[in-house]
């Protein structure tokens, strides 16, 4: 149990937190949601005691183990990655180290020393069974294949990776460590589309309790249950997840606006009663007994509008149909062969996401098109009057360090006067004394702004945007999604959030060994015509590789998937001699079982996750129900009909969710009769 009281915190004047109370009880799995700057990240130091309050208390349950993730600057002790990832887990090794040396012993011991070293063996072993040592090299080797460590990394000094992936490994030794409680601060930051996934799923299995802070919205559905809202140095707890918590919110708004009407005018009421009586004297009573009424009445607070903002992108140009023809691309860098032979065509106000793991080629092919990287081989061809505008995933290279950002600004369009250019800055949040800033000083979130803003100044008519969503909290996402919508141009993209992609794409195109495959509709399209295609499934939250961390062989790939590697080392399982006997039958015997259990464990697995896909179709399948016994009912309604348009509105929305529940329908016969399947395989 953690249970924060009257906590107050201050960074010299600004007021971060006010009197939070807040209580996370045993198997939360909360969202901490809020502005940038709200606090979330103060409250998650605080729980994890790297900050003090300035008042209140941080209470923690005695015992209760702790694992925080940063966002940045995770370090683990040096050494291979996979010592690191061991690291914490050195009573482990001195329980192994005392088992060998006892059954060193025992091996010449007779008699009443023989049954002391046998007893004190069968506890040691015991302990040793119950740190996880027979499994922990193996959880830890499935758990680095899930965040994208090839096998080949293990034994790599952790100093020669990336900060990215230096980051990835201190979350793998945290959900290694199973502490009762993860804190974790923006986890999906350094990840790819497929860590992502693996990751939802394996901490939907973990017995951790949870709280998160993302800006990934699909993450958060998917695993939160309650949403923790930081706002006004206060936190407010709401069920559900994510999209719960804004219908629940924005109800809760309308209700006490209605609520603070009907009170408004009872105020008014009263009053005019007490102006109109207050001199006359039979009337005196009556008008004492209104005025304590208002002294006494309740006032509902309104609920402050959530913080959001607006651009829209200018009108562009027409361009041709056929905007661009990708034939047989091909790039390496060094030994490292990127692009073998891609191919693709984009129409005229295509909307196409690229999709594939970390170093597939993604941001490869938008240099390419976008002139800041050659090719090996192949074509590129733009159509006629296409006019390329490109926003790298490093925002800075694209900056001019040493100018400010109105000065940046005013480069990209000399013509227009600082008065307009301020005016636009303005709806990028960068107002007052913050237009002077150096470009080398703003935040990732603010450099992301900075280009946003100067891309309204002349988007082109084909938009190449490179994770435009970095950095970016949730209302400037959800201002990004609109303003793209309304972009008359072509657009090609990179992105790492579901969410984003299922609101922007009309294509995804994935990439496979350098190839490419394209698909109709948003990212939740694309991995249900892959799945019926029977692609890898890596990507999909069902996948059993996905879950395990096992690596999946590209389409066509000869072979079977490979099994995970069986782990050599200190801590590889070995059977141990139970008390008062030895030899090697026994020992054959108690590693058959330790196998038999491994084998039921994966089949339970491979169960459950066909189990959970069923699960996660019905949660989809309910609020659709109930929505169109809302649309029937309203429909019955003669008042609807005296609204204009309403009635309309209503049975194209019936008309749209039919069709939805239609394929959900056919997703759960499918979805059980896999598990049927599985089941009757697996007897």
């Amino acid at each position: 149990m953690i249970r924060l009281s009257n906590v107050a915190r201050n960074y010299g004047v600004h007021e971060v937190l006010r009197g939070v109370d807040w209580t996370i009880p045993p198997g939360s799995r909360v969202g901490l949601v809020g502005p940038n700057g709200a606090g979330k990240t103060t409250l998650l130091r605080l729980i994890a005691g790297l900050e003090t309050p300035d008042s209140g208390r941080v209470d923690i349950v005695r015992g209760t183990s702790l694992g925080y993730l940063p966002q940045e600057g995770a370090r683990l002790p040096e050494g291979s990655l996979l010592e690191a990832m061991l690291e914490p887990f050195r009573e482990v090794y001195a329980l192994e180290r005392e088992l060998e040396q006892l059954h060193h012993e025992m091996a010449t011991a007779n008699g009443e020393r023989l049954e002391t070293l046998t007893r004190h063996s069968g506890e040691v072993q015991h302990r040793f069974e119950a740190a996880g040592g027979f499994d922990l090299e193996i959880r830890a080797k499935i758990i680095l294949g899930g965040l994208g460590f090839a096998p080949a990394d293990h034994a790599r000094p952790l100093r020669e990776f990336s900060g990215g992936f230096r980051m990835r490994a201190a979350l793998g030794s945290l959900l290694l460590r199973r502490p009762a409680y993860l804190l974790l601060d923006e986890p999906t930051n350094h990840l790819d589309l497929d860590a992502v996934v693996w990751l939802e799923a394996f901490l939907g299995d973990a017995p951790s309790s949870l709280v998160i802070v993302s800006h990934d919205r699909t993450f958060l559905n998917r695993l939160a249950t309650s949403i923790a809202e930081v706002e006004g140095g206060k936190v407010r707890v709401w069920a559900g997840n994510y999209d719960y918590f804004r219908r629940q919110k924005e109800e809760a708004r309308e209700t006490a606006r209605k609520k603070a009407a009907q009170e408004a005018h009872r105020v008014e009421e009263i009053e005019r009663f007490i102006e109109r009586f207050r001199y006359k004297a039979t009337k005196a009573r009556q008008v004492q007994s209104r005025i304590k009424m208002l002294e006494r009445m309740e006032r509902t607070e309104l609920m402050a509008e959530d913080f959001s903002w607006n651009f829209s992108f200018p009108p562009v140009t027409r361009s041709a149909q056929r905007v661009a023809w990708l034939q047989d691309l091909r790039k390496s860098y060094g030994p490292q062969r990127v692009l073998r032979g891609a191919t693709l065509e984009i129409d005229r106000e295509d909307r196409v996401a690229l999709v594939g793991p970390n170093g597939c080629g993604k941001s490869t092919l938008l240099q390419i098109l976008a002139g800041r990287v050659k090719a090996d081989g192949g074509t590129v061809e733009l159509g006629e009057k296409v006019v390329l505008h490109y926003f790298a995933q490093h925002v800075l290279e694209t900056l001019t360090p040493g100018r400010t950002v109105l000065e940046e600004m005013q480069a990209w369009a000399p013509a227009l006067g600082t008065q307009k250019l301020r005016s636009l800055l303005g709806i990028f949040q960068f107002s007052g004394e913050d237009v002077f800033k150096r470009v080398e000083v703003l935040s990732g979130g603010e450099k992301n702004r900075l280009a946003l803003a100067r891309l309204t100044l002349d988007p082109g008519n084909f938009l190449l945007l490179d994770e435009p969503t970095n950095h970016l909290d949730l209302p400037t996402r959800e201002a990004l999604e609109e303003a793209l919508a309304g972009y008359g141009g072509t657009l090609l993209f990179v992105s790492h959030d579901r969410y984003f992609i299922n609101k922007v794409a009309t294509r995804v195109v994935a990439f496979a060994q350098g190839l490419l495959s394209s698909y109709r509709g948003g990212y939740d399209d694309f991995l249900a015509a892959a799945r019926g295609a029977g692609e890898p499934r890596r990507a999909a939250s069902e996948s059993k590789a996905a879950r395990e961390g096992s690596r999946v062989p590209p389409k066509n790939a000869p072979g079977p998937i490979p099994a995970p590697a069986v782990p050599s080392g200190p801590l590889q399982a070995r059977a141990q001699t139970p008390r008062g006997t030895s030899g090697p039958g026994l020992h054959a015997s108690r590693e058959q079982k330790r196998m038999q259990a491994e084998t039921r464990n994966r089949r339970n697995r491979g169960l459950r996750i066909f189990r959970e896909r069923i699960v996660a179709i019905e949660a989809k399948i309910v609020p659709h129900e109930s929505r169109l016994k809302e649309i029937e009912a309203a429909l019955a309604a003669s008042d609807t009909y005296k609204e204009p348009g309403l009635a309309r509105a209503l049975g194209e929305e019936k008309k749209s969710l039919e069709i939805d529940l239609a394929h959900l329908y056919d997703e759960w016969d499918e979805a059980t009769s896999d598990l049927q399947r599985e089941e009757s395989g697996s007897a």
